[in-house]
């Protein structure tokens, strides 16, 4: 399906011409910097190559085929004593043509890094305002209209618009590889259960270091950062689920010959559990270079809420202070994502006892007592707002709030019939 540009019109309101230093309107028209000082109406297809000025657009990749997936996998079964049956796999699944947005209007990587001679980036000649030769041709944006423009606004490749995405490119890829180990045991002497274990990696390309990687003429030269994914890469998964009914009580090994009530109490107990375990994923890296090299992994020790991973490796050694953000007008060049600093494991276990108490006949009644994250463990799987921002008091924190629930116990009564 095409886009609606031009048959579905989104106004922004021009609310400063300076930056943001100062408001250029009031409350009772937000839109007075437009075209006469209203709503930006719907043009269709009738302004051609000049439709959009001033506005930031988002066009799709036009020869954009679907996604591939292709997937592949072994497996082993062997019968064991007792019941079990064991499987052993290998399974892969490549993802291919996976589509992403690029942004086109980025300053070209040959214009970026200009210096003064003391070594600081010449902000200046980026800001500086110059004589704008689209003055007076774009209505809809003020801030690319008037008689000066800053000169980073003239050095994108598409001057003419605030902003323009190209989406839906074809290019991205994500590969998964993955040991899967599985035991299952039929209900045999009142005990059934399925255990797994996974070991698996999820790898990912699809965000480019720095939007000016990107080769608009051949999109499949564009490199591509190869990361973990995100919230997908967990490399090791183990789960546990059974059921076990209880020796105890009539017609069972201990208790066959029980009376009825302290058959009633003791007799023909079940018991169900599920455990679950699994590594944590990999979390975004701050927005500043290390100054010193090595992993900022921290030992299980080390680690707290406050200090999840090792922030001194952005402590400037030579001042003693936390170094500064990327500077602006400069590449990106360190990575997106950590290889090794992931959030918490998630660690929980279920259970649950159960007992039919038979009434009369088909008249039955269970009792249950259940209980969800029995070992009551707390699981901080977010990161706290700004970790990942050296400039920011939480740089290096985990959230406080709880993602999973905590310990939860009920007791139930069924009446069956």
């Amino acid at each position: 399906m095409g886009a609606p540009q031009g048959f579905s019109r989104r106004t922004t309101a021009v609310v400063s011409l300076d930056g943001g230093l100062t408001p250029a309107v009031r409350t009772a028209n937000p839109f007075l910097n437009l075209p006469g000082g209203r709503l930006l109406e719907p043009i269709g297809a009738s302004l051609g190559a000049a439709s959009f000025l001033g506005e930031g657009l988002t066009v799709n990749f036009l020869n954009r085929p679907l996604p591939q997936s292709h997937q592949y996998s072994i497996d082993i079964q062997r019968s064991l004593p007792g019941n079990v049956l064991l499987e052993v796999g290998y399974t892969g699944n490549q993802l291919r043509k996976l589509p992403i947005s690029v942004a086109l209007n980025v300053i070209p990587a040959a214009e970026l890094g200009r210096r003064l001679p003391t070594g600081a980036i010449d902000t200046a000649y980026y800001t500086t305002r110059i004589p704008n030769p689209m003055a007076g041709l774009i209505p809809a944006n003020a801030a690319l209209n008037g008689a000066t423009i800053p000169r980073q606004n003239l050095l994108v490749p598409f001057p003419q618009f605030s902003s323009l995405t190209l989406a839906n490119v074809p290019i991205g890829r994500q590969r998964y590889d993955a040991l899967h180990v599985k035991a299952t045991k039929r209900m045999s002497h009142g005990l059934t259960f399925l255990a797994s274990y996974t070991l698996g990696k999820t790898l990912e390309q699809v965000n480019l270091l720095n939007a000016q990687d990107f080769v608009l003429n051949d999109p499949k030269r564009t490199p591509l950062a190869k990361l973990h994914a995100n919230e997908l890469d967990t490399p090791h998964k183990i789960a546990v689920t059974g059921v076990f009914d209880l020796p105890f009580g009539r017609n069972k090994p201990w208790g066959a010959s029980w009376s009825g009530p302290l058959n009633a109490l003791l007799g023909g107990w079940q018991l169900n559990w599920h455990f679950h375990y699994m590594i944590g994923w990999v979390l975004d890296y701050p927005n500043a270079k290390q100054v010193r090299p090595g992993s900022a992994e921290l030992s299980k020790s080390e680690r707290t809420m406050a200090r999840w991973f090792n922030t001194s490796l952005w402590d400037d050694p030579a001042t003693g202070r936390r170094v500064p953000v990327q500077e602006a007008f400069t590449l990106r060049d360190f990575p997106l994502r950590f290889g090794d600093v992931r959030v918490p494991n998630y660690h929980n276990w279920d259970a649950s006892m159960s007992k039919y108490f038979y009434l009369h006949e088909d008249l039955r009644l269970q009792f249950r007592f259940e209980m969800v994250n029995a070992m009551n463990r707390p699981w901080f799987r977010s990161p706290a707002g700004g970790y990942n921002n050296v400039a920011s008091a939480a740089f290096g924190q985990l959230s406080p709030v709880q993602s999973n629930l905590p310990r939860f116990i009920k007791l139930a009564l069924h009446l069956m019939w």
